[in-house]
């Protein structure tokens, strides 16, 4: 089991190139949380001093050099006083690439009067990256058991005489050493050892290993701008080759499944070329579709190597950052005195850091026929899910920031300033609509600052349809609307009034979607059931908002007048609000509710407004209603929550989920896929 974590602020470094007319100066922009931008500046690497001293020494200098600028430096104290743990990722842009040579790791900030200096890249509270941007997509969190790791230790003949022969049986004993510590049936082992060659490589690859832990000779040709590792090849005069990055990175991308973590135990494997940011070995195989490469970017000791990987391996699968993992890796490396500690590099593609993920659990008895069954239901289209606020995380700001947000516009007095319906409605108190023309506001700056949208917008529709936010939103293979967009639902209902969900259907090939909203505040004549035409499908699904649209704003169900009236209209029988398809999918399906706590006014609502006045036989039919972190639990009294959650749903058969959203729906899609392959 993976053991939870604090997740740091993002921030974000990047560096570009030199600017016509700017000489040696590259511009630097920091950005904090992924959407706010603290500055900008220039950084001079010429005024680097020649690398000497301790590592912590020639780490002051590099950070002194990087925050030189003032601008950059108190971007650097913002961010630092609003979150002392932050995820640096170092984005270096391809037209910058020469900057790739410095050695990154060893950013070290100077002690500050009684805090001691910090090498930030072995710090667990700053996990640190070179992070590289692209196209492809990074992947979901390997939630499978037992993960499979390939060790490939490749000792060919006829090697150059400058590269002397693996000790295949000392780097056996070594890497067994430093996986000795895995938790019983979490890892599963298998060795290709010797003479290897890349047809060897690529059969063992065609088997799905997760890991790849790579023990091989690298080199890197100054000449042609090309790494290489040594493989056996017996049409080889000598016997063995350097296989090039192009041909290596070739060799990856046809592996059965994509390999999540390649660790190159190769001396100069992440050596790059100053004229290329993609060029050589390890950043090849990440541009490939590994999500996460570890290397060598010198000679690296054979000690400082195996104690990094020892400690590597032991973090990663304790809690399954990557970047963190190897962060701490290098913290004991520098504790125990070994040389080179900037010597392996991270190399990464996931911008969370999280490589290894969980399943969670549900509660009650046999959770496997509970997932059979949610299966069959997705497959048979007998399924509808209903989309709360929690799907948002990391998208757009949750009801509490929005709430928190409103809470200082409008001075709330209160102490309740996370309650959304609450301080919408204190806000409303001269005009009723204001808090919604402020949410609105607040959503669409920040679709601007986030993803470079419009800085004025008719509504957020329009703002994210003008920004990257499709492109940019479809690496992150974890982000829930693309997830859900690849499931066959013909139709997904949702109180949440952005159009998320329809963006990622859009995105989704062959599918259109339709996007309607309730009528509400409207008084329709009796019987008519407002169906939109055609009927959902699978290639045209509906996504029908249940609490108004941000497209128009006098449909929101924001405050807390706007709920009660909402509850009160759909109440009267005379007035039937929702679309036929509608009515029948919440009649005859089962509901899978996604993204709500237990304590959310909407959940209410739509327990006892649209099902439990409308429909009889609703308790019968959920699946799913809640996904609930542990970590929102306090921990001593966890017992005392699941007995309290028993006994609330003890009359019907809705299964609580004890996870976070974002962590169910992963492991679903993951089922789901599963399933069709074994079909």
């Amino acid at each position: 089991m993976l053991a939870a974590d604090t997740t740091p602020a993002d921030l974000e470094i990047r560096i570009f190139p030199p600017e016509p007319g700017a000489g040696t100066l590259h511009r630097v922009e920091v950005t904090f949380g992924g959407d706010r931008e603290l500055a900008a500046g220039t950084f001079d690497a010429t005024a680097l001093s020649p690398e000497a001293g301790s590592p912590e020494e020639q780490g002051e200098r590099l950070f002194g050099a990087l925050f030189a600028d003032p601008d950059l430096r108190c971007a650097w104290a913002e961010a630092r006083g609003a979150s002392p743990a932050r995820r640096l990722r170092l984005r270096i842009d391809p037209e910058a690439a020469a900057l790739h040579t410095l050695p990154w790791e060893l950013l070290c900030e100077p002690a500050q009067g009684q805090e001691p200096a910090r090498l930030l890249a072995a710090d667990a509270t700053t996990p640190f990256s070179r992070y590289l941007a692209g196209a492809w997509k990074a992947g979901q969190p390997v939630l499978d058991r037992p993960l499979r790791l390939l060790a490939a230790l490749v000792n060919p003949p006829g090697l150059p005489s400058h590269l002397p022969p693996v000790d295949v049986a000392a780097e056996r004993a070594s890497l067994e050493a430093a996986l000795a510590e895995a938790p019983s049936g979490t890892l599963e082992v298998s060795w290709l050892e010797g003479p290897v060659t890349p047809a060897d490589l690529a059969a063992e690859l065609q088997k799905g290993p997760h890991f790849l832990h790579l023990v091989a000779h690298g080199t890197f040709d100054t000449r042609e701008e090309k790494g290489s590792l040594w493989l056996a090849d017996p049409q080889a005069p000598e016997g063995s080759r350097g296989v090039d990055e192009d041909e290596l990175a070739e060799l990856f991308r046809g592996s059965a499944s994509p390999l999540r973590l390649v660790f190159l135990a190769s001396c100069r494997s992440a050596q790059r070329s100053p004229a290329r940011a993609l060029r050589g070995v390890a950043p090849k195989l990440v541009a490939a579709g590994t999500p996460a490469v570890v290397a060598m970017q010198d000679a690296v000791d054979m000690e400082t190597a195996r104690v990094f990987a020892a400690t590597f391996y032991r973090r990663l699968l304790d809690h399954g950052r990557v970047d963190r993992a190897a962060n701490e890796a290098r913290s004991i490396v520098l504790h125990a005195g070994l040389p080179g500690p900037q010597v392996p590099v991270l190399f990464l593609r996931l911008r969370d850091g999280q490589l290894l993920g969980t399943r969670g659990e549900i509660q009650g008895q046999a959770p496997e026929t509970f997932w059979k069954s949610l299966l069959l239901d997705i497959k048979k289209k007998t399924c509808t899910p209903i989309l709360g606020p929690g799907v948002l995380e990391g998208q757009l700001p949750l009801p509490a920031e929005i709430a928190g947000a409103l809470a200082d516009e409008f001075n709330y007095p209160f102490s309740n300033r996370t309650d959304l319906p609450r301080v919408a409605q204190f806000a409303a108190t001269d005009r009723s609509d204001l808090p919604h023309d402020e949410v609105s506001g607040l959503l669409i700056r920040h679709v601007h600052n986030r993803w470079a949208g419009p800085a004025k917008a008719e509504s957020l529709t329009a703002a994210l349809r003008a920004s990257a936010w499709v492109e940019r939103s479809r690496e992150e293979e974890t982000e829930i609307h693309h997830q859900l967009a690849r499931l066959p639902f013909p139709l997904y209902l949702t109180t949440t009034a952005d159009p998320l969900m329809t963006l990622a259907l859009e995105a989704q090939e062959g599918r259109s979607p339709r996007r309607h909203r309730i009528a509400w505040r409207e008084q329709p004549e009796r019987g008519d059931p407002r169906a939109p035409e055609p009927q959902a499908s699978e290639e045209e699904p509906l996504v029908f908002h249940l609490f108004g649209t941000d497209e128009d704003l006098g449909s929101l169900v924001l405050t807390e007048d706007d709920h009660l009236d909402l509850l009160r209209t759909v109440s009267r029988d005379e007035h039937n609000l929702l679309p036929l398809e509608v009515g029948v999918a919440l009649s005859t399906t089962n509901l899978l509710f996604l993204g709500y706590r237990l304590r959310d006014l909407d959940l209410k609502i739509l327990l006892r407004g649209f099902l439990l006045n409308g429909l009889r036989d609703w308790k019968n039919r959920m699946r799913v209603a809640v996904q609930i972190d542990p970590d929102d639990v306090d921990g001593t009294r966890l017992a005392e929550a699941k007995h309290y959650l028993e006994r609330y749903f003890e009359s019907s058969q809705i299964r609580v989920y004890w996870g976070s959203t974002r962590q169910f729906v992963a492991d679903l899609c993951s089922r789901y896929q599963e399933e069709s392959l074994r079909d």
